[in-house]
């Protein structure tokens, strides 16, 4: 028993096509909804991921990071890699990098801050990030990224497939995390 296509009529075929518009303005509605929703604000980027991360030109790396602070991921090893950026530029003495972010960490950061043209607050935020992100140099011959300090040149470091920074300490990696304080030097 064969079925017959049924005849519509030019008002079933408006209609037809009045819903068929209706529904693709829906999906890009909901595109467009879903795009922002999963485009999460810069700043909370890398805090979401839990790493100091980026893609792309390292000089622009580092302007969509987190606030780091005495309050905020205090006690980490992103703690102790903004140390070693405010050791190589002078801020900070060797042996000072324990990976806490406490008043002498601070006090070196509103410095270096001001140096740098900043808002002397004391919080690592995407501008002071941005700033720092200047002095990263990709060493092409070596593949790897290293900071270039006023006084000193930190480095190596590493970015992975996902855009994670870690460094090797004593033979093992170790990733410049929000909230893991792991590097043999954290106390």
């Amino acid at each position: 028993m064969s079925t017959m296509p049924r005849r519509t009529s030019g008002a079933d075929r408006q209609e037809g096509n009045i819903v068929h518009s209706r529904i693709k303005v829906g999906i890009a509605i909901a595109a467009v909804v879903l795009a922002s929703a999963v485009t999460a604000s810069p700043a909370n980027a890398s805090v979401s991921s839990g790493y100091l991360d980026g893609s792309g030109a390292v000089t622009n790396d580092w302007g969509d990071e987190g606030l780091l602070s005495t309050t905020s991921y205090n006690h980490s090893n992103l703690a102790g890699w903004w140390q070693q950026i405010l050791y190589s530029d002078g801020y900070l003495e060797a042996g000072s990098q324990d990976c806490w972010f406490g008043p002498k960490t601070e006090a070196a950061t509103k410095a270096w801050q001001r140096d740098h043209g900043l808002v002397a607050d004391g919080i690592v935020g995407p501008n002071t990030w941005g700033k720092a992100d200047d002095k990263l140099y990709w060493n092409s011959s070596r593949g790897y990224i290293q900071y270039r300090g006023d006084k000193y040149t930190r480095g190596p470091i590493y970015r992975d497939s996902q855009g994670r920074y870690y460094a090797y300490y004593e033979g093992a990696a170790y990733y410049v995390s929000y909230t893991v304080a792991n590097v043999p030097t954290c106390s």
